[in-house]
């Protein structure tokens, strides 16, 4: 994501990308530059956090109850893995537009 948002903006615009950093004032170029790094941190986040979260409660719910109990919490697993996939591509896509724009 960080490749393709800093190398969109970089295709579109040339160096005049970077002038970006400095508008409305120069003061905000840390807090743009930290903004750039925190968009693809925060996906990665959200993204292991919700794997994370399907694989203790598949893990749990098995050695609770090893049978019938986790057979169903695996296809909500499944499920929930593809609206997270949907959600990390909708927001990356939004990520690199705004850079190209």
């Amino acid at each position: 994501t960080s490749v393709a948002y800093f190398g969109g903006g970089l295709v579109k615009k040339g160096l005049g990308y970077f002038a970006r950093y400095v508008k409305p004032t120069p003061i905000l170029l840390p807090i743009n530059i930290l903004e750039d790094f925190t968009k693809p941190l925060s996906l990665s986040f959200r993204l292991f956090g919700n794997v994370l979260a399907d694989e203790l409660t598949v893990a749990v719910l098995t050695f609770l109850v090893p049978f019938v109990i986790p057979l169903p919490i695996m296809a909500l697993g499944i499920f929930a893995g593809s609206i997270q996939a949907l959600i990390f591509a909708t927001l990356a896509s939004a990520y690199i537009a705004e850079a190209i724009e």
